[in-house]
């Protein structure tokens, strides 16, 4: 009779010990840190440029106006745009504080044709002899193929310091009376990972968006 209590006493102690090291596991099991891009906004600089300068000016609408250049075929103009989180540059699970991409769209395009000149090439060359600058007027750069040329650059990347990101616009003559609508996107990849741990995945991805108009005149 003895002897069967004392072993009933053991398989409890083996129990509680088991759930014991159950619990200490439990309780030490890192906390999952999810990253969704919580606190991220993209958005047009006021005046598009971030060079008072170079800002453009509104009409009654709120729609920007660019005046072309009349004396070249496409007028260039740079965009400025802002990246931040929590009004700061954008730093993630995975990467810290590095320039992320963006990407630039426009509802403007225009074809340049076979035969076209896409430049006129001019060398520039100091003569040694007579200490004078010499320009050469190369043959002119000609397009070989029909091809569908954009009217802004479709990628940058942001200032890690400030989240600043640029791009260019380069709309041609012909569009003189027409409206680009401009569109930014900065896609986020929503990220989790252990705490403490060096290691992450990915789990989907959070598109942040903004879009502004020009009329051209």
């Amino acid at each position: 009779m003895l002897s069967g209590k004392v072993t009933i006493c053991r398989i409890t102690v083996w129990v509680l010990l088991f759930s014991s090291i159950f619990f200490i596991i439990s309780c030490t099991k890192n906390d999952i840190i999810t990253d969704n891009g919580e606190g991220i906004t993209i958005e047009f600089f006021d005046g598009l440029n971030d060079n008072p300068t170079y800002q453009l000016s509104k009409d009654s609408n709120g729609f920007y106006i660019l005046t072309l250049d009349r004396s070249k075929n496409q007028t260039i103009q740079r965009i400025t745009g802002k990246l931040l989180r929590n009004e700061y540059p954008i730093e993630d699970l995975w990467s810290g504080p590095q320039s992320k991409k963006v990407n630039w769209k426009s509802n403007l395009y225009w074809w340049l044709l076979e035969g076209e000149t896409v430049a006129n090439i001019t060398k520039t060359y100091l003569n040694l002899f007579t200490g004078e600058l010499v320009y050469i007027n190369l043959p002119p750069l000609i397009n070989w193929e029909d091809v569908i040329v954009p009217t802004i650059n479709k990628s940058s990347y942001s200032n890690t310091e400030t989240g600043i990101v640029n791009t260019v616009i380069a709309p041609i003559q012909q569009m003189i009376g027409d409206t680009m609508k401009i569109k930014i996107t900065y896609i986020h990849s929503i990220t989790q990972k252990e705490e403490g741990s060096k290691f992450f995945d990915i789990i989907g991805e959070r598109v942040f968006k903004d879009s502004t108009y020009v009329i051209l005149k």
